[in-house]
């Protein structure tokens, strides 16, 4: 169990290094250990503050970061994360389990969506400018010199 606890960390780490989630990785990797959910979003709360340091330290140093009214957004989620906290300790195990599958569902199918669309979208927009391209290329050039 410590090998597997020690992959779903490398990978949660690269994953959340890279912005995207891997502690929303790690509580699906850990489910596969059959710890009880509680214990897997403790891990997970647990394993993101060094591993979100670590990642902002890189990002502050590529300036990757826009403060510019970050409050807006933290403040409310540090106030709302007490009582969250306390709604997961009174939930059922199961409970919590199903939430958050229909949550990573809802999310992953959702991306999935707009990805397809801006692919979608581009190669659209890619067709019509090869097109447009094409056209003004077979046009004769006019010289604006005076003869």
């Amino acid at each position: 169990m410590i090998v597997w606890c020690v992959i779903f960390g490398f990978i949660a780490g690269i994953v959340g290094g890279m912005g995207m989630g891997g502690g929303t990785l790690l509580v699906p990797l850990l489910s596969l250990l059959d710890i009880p959910q509680r214990q897997m979003q403790a891990i997970n709360l647990i394993s993101f503050l060094p591993m979100c340091a670590v990642a902002l330290i890189f990002h502050f140093k590529n300036k990757l970061v826009v403060t510019k009214n970050i409050g807006f957004t933290v403040i409310p989620a540090c106030l709302s994360s007490l009582g969250g906290a306390v709604l997961a300790q009174n939930l059922d195990n199961g409970l919590l389990k199903i939430l958050f599958g229909i949550f990573i569902l809802v999310v992953g199918i959702r991306m999935m969506v707009q990805s397809f669309r801006k692919k979608k979208l581009k190669c659209v927009k890619g067709n019509v400018h090869d097109r447009q391209l094409n056209v003004a290329a077979n046009l004769p050039h006019r010289s604006h010199r005076s003869s």
